[in-house]
């Protein structure tokens, strides 16, 4: 778990909305204590609320790397939220897995 204050690096491999993507390869602060995903649009996984430029912004555990608290384990979500797979494929081309990195719409 990333600790609220902590202050992390967003891969440069993020993927951002037009909005959200001046975060990605910069350091933001961690602001909330992590949760699953906020809706169907984003795809599966533990997401913390990020600080950056005074704008809050969803991210990915797994697009954060932490700076101040190197030993904070990011942990794999599957292992957190995601039930053992079921024996039949599930497609997922219908969906939309919506941005790993995307606007709280809060400032």
């Amino acid at each position: 778990m990333i600790k609220i204050g902590t202050l992390c690096h967003v891969v440069d491999s993020c993927l951002a909305s037009p909005m959200t993507e001046r975060a990605v390869g910069r350091i933001v602060e961690v602001v909330s204590l992590p949760y699953e995903a906020p809706s169907d649009r984003y795809l599966p996984g533990t997401y913390y609320d990020v600080l950056f430029e005074g704008w809050t912004f969803y991210c990915r555990s797994d697009k954060l790397v932490p700076i101040n608290d190197p030993d904070a384990d990011v942990g794999r979500w599957e292992d957190e939220f995601v039930d053992p797979p079921a024996s039949a494929a599930q497609s997922t081309s219908s969906r939309n897995c919506g941005n790993t990195f995307d606007t709280f719409a809060r400032r």
